[in-house]
């Protein structure tokens, strides 16, 4: 029983920290590709939440998707 138990932990464990890396990835992409422009439109810099999102991985991340993102996708947007 305690081996099916620990397949299972396995797994699960496995699944968050394959979804945290493509979490990270997929906002590391965006963050990179969106241009210069929209970020000095929000008021925000694009190399610091790089940065952060390559040395702090997933707290940089965070950072990025609840604070810069918001604001340049509300800046991207056409009034």
């Amino acid at each position: 029983m305690s081996s099916v138990l620990s397949i299972v932990v396995s797994l699960l464990l496995l699944t968050v920290v394959g979804g945290l890396v493509v979490l990270w990835v997929w906002m590391l992409i965006e963050a990179l590709k969106t241009p210069g422009a929209t970020w000095e439109a929000a008021g925000q810099n694009q190399l610091i939440y790089i940065l952060l999102m390559i040395f702090l991985g997933i707290i940089g991340t965070v950072a990025y998707y609840f604070v810069a993102r918001p604001a340049l996708r509300a800046t991207a947007r056409p009034a």
